[in-house]
């Protein structure tokens, strides 16, 4: 449905949602740990990453970004095919902050 440009939007419907993609990605990795959370191809075998790994590998980029000085709200750009450290490292970058 169309808002007219002098309707004032109902704030109230996004007073309680997550701060950010990464508070969604921690939530994920508490709350299910041990579920498959990846499975990506390598040569012949697609090996699977938990959550848990998934959290293990992405905090370890995020602490390095933050070491070399990535700042909150800073823009990151990513030059990478298609494949798994691509998702591990965007998923670095949104809990660092940046």
């Amino acid at each position: 449905m169309a808002r007219l440009a002098d309707e004032t939007p109902d704030l109230a419907l996004i007073e309680n949602r997550v701060p950010s993609v990464g508070h969604l990605f921690r939530d994920r990795v508490v709350a299910t740990p041990d579920t498959d959370a990846f499975l990506y191809p390598e040569g012949e075998e697609w090996p699977v990453l938990s959550w848990a790994q998934t959290g293990e590998r992405a905090y370890a980029m995020a602490a390095g970004l933050i070491e070399l000085g990535v700042q909150p709200e800073e823009r990151v750009a990513l030059a990478c095919s298609t494949r798994i450290e691509w998702v591990l490292v965007d998923l670095a970058v949104m809990c660092a902050g940046a």
